[in-house]
Parts: structure tokens; sequence; C-alpha cells
């Protein structure tokens, strides 16, 4: 399909729709979760607020109920209800993990189960876009990769979080990028669906990014990461700009690399003690640091910031990387 003016005013009202959903749910949702007891401690604050929890239901309301309407304006359908089934499933891993704390085997398995009904659609289109190479066949093994993709990405997502507007800002800053990827490099099997997700998520995380940027009044939890990861999973494979998302996503694989590598398997994160906070306000590495790593404690190892200024280099990260996915893009396309 070729993607012209209508698309882009389509893209725009997608975003739209999900930003003020988001936006105006988001507020009542802060106090409903604190009169419901859902809320934890910003450990990195001096004075330990308490801070409303699972607000990922705000960015999980606001992509899905964009995504809903715009399956009956003419795109493809099937597309769209995977896209929905994939996001909702691993959404319900995060509302298990945010209850109940599941192991560090659990989540990763359960991410793949969720990433499963992406068969559906994603096995009409087995190969990789590789700049400068073109497109690479890979059959068959295709397969057991795309749900291994959305578990994935939904825990790098999980795992690169834990600080006011984080999460949400370097999502929104990563989403932003691979949407002009794909507006600029779009393959012929491509789904443009797959933009429409990432406009969605795109939407919801500015609207969420109002209420969690610091002072964070409300946390996504991982409601909230596993949502954004699989949905950004889900827009990339379904647009087939998998190899350019490895590129915008660096500064989450490069975090996850460092932790497998440093604890050597996969752990529950919760067993490790959290960043460490001065009663000026100033981060320092987490006591665990030696035996878990992690990208945000390798910066404050070399350096101790606040809060805003350890997220803020964190987005300038984010969009380097994301930066560079474009100029791949670009130059591959000329």
């Amino acid at each position: 399909m070729i993607v012209n003016s209508i698309f882009y005013l389509t893209m725009l009202f997608v975003a739209a729709m999900s930003f003020i959903f988001t936006l105006v749910v988001t507020k009542p949702l802060i106090k409903r979760m604190k009169t419901a007891g859902i809320y934890g401690t910003d450990v990195h604050k001096p004075n330990k607020p308490e801070i409303s929890e699972m607000g990922g239901f705000a960015i999980y309301g606001g992509v899905v109920t964009a995504l809903t309407i715009t399956a009956f304006v003419g795109f493809n359908v099937q597309v769209l209800i995977v896209a929905l089934l994939v996001i909702s499933l691993s959404a319900v891993v995060g509302v298990l993990d945010d209850i109940m704390k599941l192991g560090a085997k659990e989540k990763p398995l359960l991410g793949y189960l969720a990433g499963i009904p992406l068969l559906l659609t994603a096995k009409e289109a087995p190969y990789v876009l590789i700049p400068f190479l073109g497109i690479v066949w890979i059959g068959l093994a295709w397969l057991p990769i795309v749900p291994f993709g959305v578990t994935g990405g939904a825990n790098a997502v999980n795992t690169f979080a834990g600080f006011n507007g984080m999460e949400v800002g370097c999502g929104a800053i990563v989403t932003a990028s691979l949407i002009i990827v794909g507006l600029t490099i779009l393959p012929p099997t491509g789904a443009i669906e797959g933009l429409l997700i990432l406009a969605a998520l795109f939407g919801a995380l500015l609207g969420f990014f109002v209420y969690n940027k610091y002072p964070a009044k409300i946390f996504c939890g991982d409601t909230g990461t596993l949502c954004i990861g699989s949905a950004i999973a889900v827009g990339v494979i379904a647009s087939k700009i998998e190899f350019f998302a490895l590129i915008a996503l660096l500064p989450y694989i490069i975090n996850y690399a460092m932790v497998l590598f440093s604890v050597r398997k996969v752990t529950d994160s919760h067993r490790f003690s959290a960043t460490q906070v001065t009663e000026e306000g100033y981060l320092q590495p987490s006591q665990s640091y030696n035996i878990r790593k992690n990208l945000s404690d390798y910066i404050l190892k070399r350096k101790s910031m606040k809060e805003p200024q350890l997220v803020r280099t964190l987005w300038v990260m984010c969009s380097v990387s994301g930066l560079l996915s474009i100029l791949v893009a670009s130059l591959s396309h000329l």
C-alpha cells in the first residue's frame, strides 16, 4: 500500500486519539490506584514518597482504543486484531508480574507465549531486510524468532526502567525514530498498519509522560513496560524494519546484555538492591553493582548526578541511537 497524505493524516489522528485518551484517563487513575492501595515507594527520592502504580493501564487503553477505531476505517483488520491480541496478552503478563512478582524464567516464557499469535501475520514475510545488503530470507527459522522478538522487546524495556520519565521518555524517542524509519524505507511487503501501531503507542506515551515525568505522580509498572515493549516489537515486525529497530534500541540491548553477562543467568531484579540516593538527592550505583551491572549504574559509577540529569542522559543516548537508525535507513534507501 502506498504511503500518501491520507495515511499521514490517519497516523496523526491515531496518535492524537491515543494521546487524548491516555492523558484523560491517567489523572483519575492516579487517585484510584492510591485509594485501592496500589502504590509503591519512589526509592530514588530522599523522602521516599508513595507513588501510584500500574499506570500502564492508561497506556494500554490509549493504544487499544486508537487501534480498535482504526480497524473500522479500511486498514488490514487481521493485522490490527493480531496486534491487539499480542499487546493485550503481554499486558496481562505485566499485570500478573505487578501483582504476584513472576519468576525470572516465568516472565520471558509467558511473554514468548503472548507473541505466538503474531505468527498468523508474520509468517507471510519470513525475511529480514538488512541495510545495504537487501532481503535475507529465513524461511521456517523465522517462526520461532517472531515470539522471541516480542518477549525480548518487552523484557528489554522492562529492564531499562526505574526512574521518573525514563521508560516512557525513552520509549517515545525510540518509537518516533522507528516511525520515521518506516516512512523512509517501508519494504514492499511491510504492513503500514505496523506504523499505525507505533503511532498509537507514541501518542499514549506522550499522554502518560505528563504525569510520569519528574517528579512522577504515577508509575507505569510492568503492566506498562511489557505493553510498551510488545507494542514496539509488533509494530516493527509488521513493518519489516527489524534490523533498524535493533539500532534504535541499542541502549536497551546494551543494558540487557550488561545484566545478563554480569549475573550470567536470567534473574529477578527484585533480588538486588536499588540505585542509592543521598540526602541531597544525588544518585549513586546500587550496592549490587559488582554483581548485577546495568547501564544507569554504569553511568553513575563515573559521575554521581540527580535523577533528572540521569534520565536526560539516557534520553540523549536513545536519541543518538534513534537518529543512527534513521541515518542508516536513509543511506540504504539511496
